[in-house]
């Protein structure tokens, strides 16, 4: 496994890649917008796993666009970056 995904097929066996991006700016959205905590982590955690069902499957390579399901070690940093980007969104609304 790579750290970081430098091409599409390193995509779902890196732990970050483009879509690390994506995760940390929806935290952020959500605790931007004062979602609450437990619903937040809750989608986030409910959409890996979805994530992970619909991947193991023919249309959902085909919808993504890869070979397989992500690494366990992107599931944990797109986890991780969406609680981390929460955590920036709630502080910056308790900053003023």
């Amino acid at each position: 496994m790579k750290l970081i995904a430098l091409s599409k097929p390193d995509q779902n066996r890196a732990a970050i890649d483009p879509w690390t991006a994506v995760h940390f700016s929806a935290g952020l959205a959500a605790g931007l917008i004062e979602m609450h905590r437990e619903t937040a982590l809750g989608a986030a955690l409910a959409y890996e796993v979805v994530e992970q069902v619909f991947e193991r499957s023919d249309a959902g390579r085909e919808f993504f666009k890869t070979s397989g399901p992500e690494e366990p070690a992107n599931v944990v940093v797109d986890i991780a970056v969406f609680a981390f980007g929460y955590w920036l969104g709630e502080r910056w609304n308790r900053s003023g």
